[in-house]
């Protein structure tokens, strides 16, 4: 008796452990946790003004193969000056994200130190394994952030990436460079171009330029143009100087005849809503690619059409692009009926034009949708009452038979 005790007794120990095992092992499977990384780990503003600007960028990263969504919260005494991209993102295995942050102090704030942070905190709920709904720990990781208030200003920048291109003659000369604003004040850099002859003996065109403006803490690129009419076919030297940077490049180039370089490019594509509704301000993108070896002056011309009647011409300004970069021509269109609008275009540059591309429109008025809707409603409900009466017509009719039966009998 008492042997069988024992063995019952074990029995009972060993499927308790091993339902405790099963228990352990599926909630194990069914939670999982998201590690999130930050780099660098702290974040110091230097030599911040009252009032001023500066700017930082740090990296996140997460070792979770899927996408996963990341919140951002300030806290501590420099949460309002923080300012950051966007307050959420995804990140996941090899996809890092580089979050932009910028410290913003009042004007009224003393000299000194301040901390805060950024808690970068992931999502709490996720997905497991085929599809299965599982808990997933929430995880967070804050990023120390410390700014330093000043009233020293600081005027200190770098210039660098120097280029210029030849160009046709008529054509502008453009000037290209960056400059990083190491200081804490905004910036105007002053910038000297002085085009000398081929023998580097006598400077034949002289301009200065200081109109584009740069914050603290930032980068910015140059696009500087001299108009090369007075020069001759030939090569000619430059020597652009960043005065305020101590920065400068001595750059060579050609005056070519006309018809040298070649002037080519492609319409990418006009871009529009899908659907919009009568009297309403529908935009419209047209992407040109410069892909030619020399900036053109381009324009979007088109049509919006309704069947074969002509709706409206499209015609935009002419705008410069340079070499490899996209322009956007923005148009705007307000449809005053329903229907299938088709929008068509070129774009035309250099006296040459693209070939022609097209999107369609599709307008509807609210009106006419309650209308259209109403055939089908009154379908329906026609069926539901055949539906009905013959319903209560077989009712009726076994009544009637189960009545005849009863009174044969």
């Amino acid at each position: 008796m008492k042997k069988n005790l024992i063995c019952k007794s074990r029995t009972r120990t060993a499927l308790a452990v091993s339902f405790s095992v099963f228990i352990y092992l599926s909630v194990t499977g069914l939670v999982s946790a998201v590690n999130v990384g930050i780099s660098p780990a702290t974040t110091t503003f230097e030599g911040v003004l009252r009032g001023g600007y500066s700017e930082k960028s740090v990296v996140v990263s997460a070792d979770s193969e899927k996408p996963v969504l990341i919140d951002v919260e300030p806290r501590g005494e420099i949460a309002e000056w923080i300012n950051y991209s966007f307050d959420n993102f995804t990140v996941s295995m090899g996809k890092p994200y580089s979050l932009k942050i910028t410290a913003n102090p009042p004007a009224d704030v003393p000299n000194g130190n301040y901390t805060g942070f950024l808690r970068f905190m992931t999502a709490q709920l996720g997905e497991g394994v085929e599809g299965h709904a599982v808990s997933v720990v929430r995880t967070s990781l804050d990023l120390t952030i410390t700014v330093e208030i000043t009233d020293i200003e600081v005027k200190e920048c770098m210039a660098y990436n120097f280029g210029v291109k030849s160009v046709e003659k008529g054509d502008d000369v453009v000037f290209n460079f960056e400059v990083l604003n190491r200081g804490n004040i905004k910036l105007k850099p002053r910038t000297v171009i002085n085009i000398w002859d081929q023998d580097q003996l006598e400077i034949l065109k002289s301009q200065e330029f200081s109109d584009k403006e740069i914050l603290p803490t930032t980068r910015g690129n140059f696009s500087l143009r001299m108009d090369s009419k007075s020069l001759e076919l030939g090569q000619y030297w430059a020597d652009v100087s960043v005065i305020d940077c101590y920065n400068s490049q001595t750059l060579t180039f050609d005056i070519l005849e006309p018809g040298a370089l070649k002037a080519e490019g492609v319409l990418l594509g006009i871009l529009t809503n899908k659907t919009a509704e009568v009297n309403t301000n529908v935009p419209i993108e047209v992407s040109f690619k410069n892909i030619g070896e020399k900036d053109v002056e381009a324009y979007f011309k088109g049509k919006v059409t309704l069947g074969d009647k002509i709706i409206q011409v499209l015609e935009t300004d002419k705008m410069n692009v340079p070499v490899s970069s996209i322009e956007i021509f923005s148009l705007f269109f307000t449809p005053t009926e329903p229907g299938r609008y088709v929008i068509s275009g070129r774009v035309f540059y250099s006296g040459k034009k693209t070939f022609e591309s097209s999107t369609v429109l599709e307008v509807f008025s609210k009106r006419l949708a309650w209308k259209s809707l109403l055939l089908p409603l009154v379908y329906i409900a026609l069926m539901l009452l055949i539906g009905f009466l013959f319903f209560k017509i077989r009712k009726e009719k076994k009544l009637y038979t189960d009545k005849l039966r009863q009174i044969k009998k």
